[in-house]
């Protein structure tokens, strides 16, 4: 594995000197012109160099920001998580930097929003977004402690303090196939628009497998289609439940129910995941709470052990320094199923 560019490589490829590059990064620029400022930056990040403030200590002496970058934070998924995140690292005493993505923002975008963060000299970063894949994200951080936070992850180089989504799948197949469904809709999306629906319907379908209730996949994109899709299917078909992979899908359909005289959950039920939106228990909604707060709490307390870690284990000359990371751990924390109107009986149970 190669190592990570140093200080002295950003220097040779920008043609300045060491002292230059740290001003840049240690003191804002100051006493830096800009054209020597352009030069360190452009080198930086061809490179792919990121200052390691923990190292140094300037995390220490100059804040104790923590960095998080979070998906669109209109979805109430994670705008809550947004909230938890703030009120958590308050707590510890810390101040939060976020940066969102926009919902149709794929790839590169949530790549970039994360190098600003590390920009604003956080001394750790926590990434809530369920699309951009670890491989990208490893790439992306070397010096500083990362954990990614709500979606579930396996990489052995990135800590994660994750929902659990495919308890998550398992219980709501669970929960429908106990009121006698046998065959259902489940709206699927790519997995490059979110690895969390991915998941979440993935562990449905094997569930319903084992349970023997028969999955008919329907393309979810664009939404306003795929809804549309899913009702005419259970009508055509005789499905008597439609699994949308989030709530905002589920409302959506809700709405394309009642343009189409479509009665939920007389004619077709309907589940949703996430629980966060304000007024589903007005609406019904039957769906799965996700633990955001307590997710939160445990990201933030185990990005301060890591980050301890970093200041405390001794460095290459036997000082204080990052040294070798410990082993990265994979928490999950399952949610809650809400029971609501939307799920009921199959219509030919009800008229038995």
């Amino acid at each position: 594995m190669p190592r990570p560019p140093t200080m002295e490589d950003v220097a040779r490829a920008a043609g300045v000197s060491r002292s230059t590059v740290s001003r840049v990064f240690q003191n804002h620029g100051e006493r830096v012109s800009p054209d020597a400022l352009i030069k360190v930056h452009g080198a930086a990040k061809q490179l792919g160099y990121v200052h390691n403030l923990v190292a140094s200590g300037l995390a220490m002496r100059h804040g104790r920001q923590l960095g998080l970058l979070v998906r669109d934070a209109t979805n109430p998924a994670y705008g809550h998580l947004l909230a938890e995140m703030n009120r958590a690292v308050e707590s510890a005493d810390r101040t939060l930097i976020s940066v969102t993505a926009f919902r149709h923002d794929y790839g590169t975008a949530e790549v970039d929003g994360l190098r600003r963060l590390l920009g604003q000299r956080v001394a750790g970063v926590f990434v809530g977004t369920g699309v951009t894949a670890a491989e990208d994200l490893v790439e992306t951080v070397t010096s500083v402690p990362m954990m990614i936070v709500g979606r579930p992850n396996e990489h052995p180089r990135i800590e994660s303090v994750s929902y659990d989504e495919r308890t998550h799948g398992r219980t709501m197949a669970d929960e429908i196939a106990a009121l006698g469904h046998r065959r259902i809709a489940v709206l699927t999306a790519p997995l490059l628009y979110s690895r969390v629906f991915a998941l979440r319907t993935r562990s449905l379908v094997e569930r319903c497998a084992e349970l023997g209730v028969t999955t008919v996949p329907i393309d979810l994109l664009p939404v306003e289609d795929g809804v549309v899709r899913a009702l005419e299917a259970a009508r055509e078909q005789g499905l008597t439940c439609i699994v949308c992979p989030v709530d905002y899908v589920a409302l959506d359909l809700l709405r394309a129910a009642a343009a189409r005289g479509t009665r939920i959950p007389e004619d077709v039920s309907t589940v949703g995941f996430d629980g966060m939106g304000d007024g589903l228990d007005l609406l019904g909604l039957a769906t799965m709470r996700l633990p955001v707060a307590e997710v939160a709490q445990r990201a933030v307390a185990r990005m301060d052990e890591l980050l301890e870690h970093a200041a405390d284990a001794p460095g290459p000359d036997g000082g204080s320094g990052a040294g070798a990371p410990p082993p990265a751990r994979h928490v999950v924390v399952a949610g809650t199923f809400l029971p609501g109107r939307t799920l009921s009986v199959p219509p030919t149970s009800r008229h038995r």
